[in-house]
């Protein structure tokens, strides 16, 4: 173990299993901490032949782990809470919105982790072999629900297979189907409207390039949690300057259950 494991270790009281930076460099690090920071990056990618170089195993879900800065110094200790091997071109908008960097879309995420997998020496980068990790910041203090509006928030990630299954026991099929792109449900960002305890509407959407977002699927149980949901996402579009929603009617359906 090291000695920035050790003393973080000592510091929090937790079980942390070492000490991490993002990014290739020290400036790298600073700049994808600052996502975390932020509280809109909440997930990581890492390559297999990186592992496999260094004798690591995969991480496991439940793991802690120390987050560093530039500096080499712990900023924060995360938890992994989702780890799926795969390829670097099975990626989803979910995952790209959920990494949190730049705008946040899925054409951005290919441009920067293809020039990633160049510079690890792959020849064809979209079939770099990675691991998809999602995690939660449980120091300094824990992650908590943000609400974008009165009862609306983000789907969590532990919310993905419900969403899915939801959506087989509707409609027969995951897919939605918007302007002849097909997605799985639970490969969208999704807004969830919460009600006494219960949810009771969701939207999923697409953000893309130059400040635009396509609503692809909006199931609600009435009016009032189809308005909330809406309210919502204007105003995730206020946060990250998008330009325009487009939300066309083949985008709604009624949620039953």
């Amino acid at each position: 173990m090291d000695e920035t494991t050790r003393a973080l270790r000592a510091r929090t009281g937790l079980d942390v299993v070492g000490c991490y930076a993002f990014g290739s460099g020290p400036e790298q690090a600073d700049e994808l901490l600052a996502f975390v920071t932020r509280g809109t990056k909440r997930a990581t990618v890492g390559a297999s032949l990186e592992l496999a170089q260094l004798d690591d195993p995969l991480p496991a879900v439940g793991q802690l782990w120390g987050l560093l800065d530039g500096a080499g110094e712990a900023r924060y200790v995360a938890e992994t809470i989702d780890v799926v091997p795969g390829r670097l071109d099975q990626v989803s908008p979910a995952f790209a919105w959920d990494e949190g960097e730049d705008d946040g879309t899925l054409e951005s995420w290919w441009k920067g982790h293809r020039r990633w997998g160049v510079q690890l020496g792959v020849a064809d980068p979209d079939r770099l072999e990675v691991f998809f990790e999602r995690f939660r910041v449980v120091w300094p203090v824990r992650d908590r629900t943000v609400w974008l509006v009165d009862g609306v928030r983000e789907l969590r990630s532990d919310e993905r297979a419900w969403l899915r299954e939801s959506r087989l026991a509707r409609h027969g099929a995951v897919e939605v189907a918007v302007h002849g792109e097909r997605w799985p449900v639970d490969g969208l960002p999704a807004l969830v409207c919460e009600r006494g305890g219960q949810r009771v509407g969701t939207l999923s959407f697409r953000p893309r390039p130059g400040g635009e977002a396509v609503v692809f699927a909006l199931n609600a149980v009435d009016g009032e949690a189809e308005a909330g949901l809406r309210r919502a996402l204007a105003e995730l579009g206020r946060r990250h300057r998008w330009e325009h929603v487009v939300a066309p009617d083949t985008a709604t359906d009624p949620l039953a259950g």
